[in-house]
């Protein structure tokens, strides 16, 4: 039949490389990066390098509360199965090299650069119809969204470690600062926040662009030598950043990330409690 071959044809997921920081532990097929222990060692990278115009995204699950700073994410051409041993931070560790570009994702860095129209990236990157064009393929443009809306109020301790929200942090008069109109508002550090990294070649020479939750910041880097080798995406588990997964955006997701997506589009966060499920559903869909 005409659609025998359909799986063939699917890419395949795009997942973490086995080079890791010493206090990272991989799961669900190499999917999801776990930072164990401490706020450091926890550099990561993609385990293909990336085409220009293609999107390497991921969303933080975890949050950890107690360090300062959080998740960095950028591209390098340092070749990770090179390393027996990789540095404690990727600033200034792998930047040092010459080799890497990477920058902090906070609201402070990101504000440093232009909020730029996707479709400036044309013909590597472009939007239409809701949908973003890429060079691996189409995508719908709520893929980049975060999977959940943060309210703007503190989020409550469950005793653990792990808080949902760099809100906590802040005064409720800070938080309203920072509300669009309908109230909502997510910090670049907060579970849910879905973070990407891109590149285009304009005159023989790469720039990268940084996207959080929608939006494209950039270039933040320019004049990357991409033809001196490849470049792989690079993310580093750092201070808050405890956990992140893998969004799927050319390949088949899981079924549950999937479906959790879903239901976060039409539930809001705190009324998910109220959902008649079973406590560990729960839990994956609060990112407990």
């Amino acid at each position: 039949m005409e659609n025998d071959n359909f799986f063939d044809n699917v890419p395949a997921a795009v997942t973490f490389h086995e080079c890791r920081g010493r206090n990272i532990r991989l799961s669900e097929n190499n999917t999801v990066a776990n930072r164990q222990s401490g706020y450091a060692y926890g550099i990561t990278f993609s385990k293909e390098p990336l085409l220009p115009g293609e999107i390497f995204l991921l969303e933080i699950e975890k949050f950890q509360h107690g360090w300062i700073g959080n998740l960095r994410c950028g591209l390098t051409q340092e070749n990770p199965s090179t390393y027996s041993e990789l540095p404690q931070y990727a600033l200034p560790g792998l930047v040092q090299r010459g080799r890497s570009w990477i920058l902090p994702i906070s609201t402070a860095d990101l504000s440093e650069f232009d909020k730029t129209c996707i479709n400036k990236l044309y013909p590597a990157i472009y939007e239409s119809n809701n949908l973003i064009h890429t060079s691996k393929g189409s995508i719908p443009t709520s893929v980049l969204q975060p999977s959940r809306n943060r309210s703007c109020t503190p989020s409550l301790s469950d005793g653990e470690e792990s808080v949902n929200s760099m809100s906590s942090f802040y005064s409720e008069e800070s938080l309203n600062e920072n509300c669009d109109e309908n109230g909502e508002y997510m910090y670049p550090a907060d579970v849910g926040s879905r973070i990407g990294v891109t590149y285009v070649v304009r005159d023989s020479l790469a720039q990268m662009y940084i996207l959080l939750n929608g939006d494209l910041y950039g270039p933040c880097a320019t004049g990357i030598p991409y033809r001196r080798g490849p470049l792989h995406a690079v993310i580093d588990l750092y201070g808050t950043t405890k956990q992140v997964r893998l969004i799927q955006t050319f390949g088949i997701p899981s079924l549950k990330v999937a479906c959790r997506d879903k239901i976060l589009q039409k539930v809001s966060h705190s009324n998910v409690f109220h959902l008649p499920l079973p406590k560990r559903l729960i839990q994956f869909l609060t990112y407990k």
